[in-house]
């Protein structure tokens, strides 16, 4: 479980949901060099009838600085946070999207009810953006310091950005991912393409980084900023750009990188048995078959 160094350069980025099937032509080592870079790549939008699922992302909802054993179960919309209480925010089939929407310091419970694009904020009120099949991708496009409502529209590559626009970034099959721009707060649009492995940044660069498969992590791993990475459910391998490679997770695990305390950033969720692992650190139960870790 220890990393081994390779190669790579660094690239300052921001888990998915699914676990994606199959593998491409390109080789393991392929996983730690990046391939050509390139500024304002525009990947071609196509049709896409399937939506991929966002990535996941731990949160802290104690403001602590660190995180909570926290589950959203999308069977009755409810959220479950150790150390905070159980909360009944939802309904059957709804995603959670929580994030500081009235910048007051503190993670505010919300949810994005897919089948009408409606986003539901826990004491802020009701939004209508999106439509059904859109995933949510909130974040703060704008540098401004508080998210925007945003969708990422898988048949038609296109963004939706409440207060900035439409922006035409992706096509079929890829993976919306949230990128902090380099010495800015703000994100902007990114995909990744399972099928051969690349990052598209919009207005930063095009990197080859992994391959057919793999599950896109993007996380501060060092205290020198974010990295990009990707998890291999084949062989529970974490490939972290600049970093080196790690083994860890087993079938069916769910991977959600976060700062776990003492420079621990690796982990992963089991649904089948609702129980989060920490490399180099615990192994607690804490939700239930088909929970979603938030």
């Amino acid at each position: 479980m220890s990393w081994t160094h390779r190669s790579g350069r660094l690239v300052v980025a921001l888990l998915a949901a699914a676990l994606l099937a199959g593998f491409g032509q390109t080789t393991p080592s392929s996983a730690s060099q990046p391939g050509t870079s390139q500024a304002h790549s525009n990947p071609a939008a196509g049709v896409c009838a399937v939506p991929t699922p966002a990535p996941i992302h731990v949160r802290d909802f104690t403001d602590h600085g660190g995180f909570n054993f926290a589950v959203f179960r999308p069977s009755n919309g409810t959220w479950y946070i150790n150390g905070l209480g159980v909360f009944q925010f939802g309904a059957f089939g709804d995603i959670p999207v929580p994030a500081d929407y009235n910048s007051d310091g503190h993670l505010d419970l919300a949810v994005f009810r897919p089948s009408t694009g409606i986003w539901f904020l826990r004491n802020i009120g009701s939004f209508q953006y999106g439509q059904a099949g859109d995933v949510p991708m909130p974040g703060d496009y704008t540098g401004a310091g508080r998210p925007q409502l945003a969708v990422f529209r898988p048949s038609t590559g296109n963004w939706y950005i409440r207060g900035v626009g439409v922006i035409r970034w992706g096509q079929c099959g890829d993976i919306p991912i949230e990128f902090n721009v380099p010495g800015t707060s703000r994100v902007t649009p990114s995909v990744f393409r399972p099928a051969t492995g690349v990052w598209y940044i919009k207005g930063v660069e095009t990197v080859q980084y992994g391959k057919n498969g793999d599950i896109p992590l993007p996380h501060r791993y060092l205290a020198s900023g974010e990295q990009l990475a990707v998890f291999r459910p084949s062989t529970s391998s974490w490939y972290v750009l600049g970093v080196g490679e790690s083994t860890f997770g087993g079938p069916g695990a769910v991977p959600i990188p976060g700062d776990y305390g003492r420079g621990r950033h690796v982990a992963v969720y089991l649904p089948s048995s609702g129980t989060w692992s920490i490399q180099f650190g615990a192994t607690q139960v804490y939700g239930t078959r088909d929970d979603i870790p938030v």
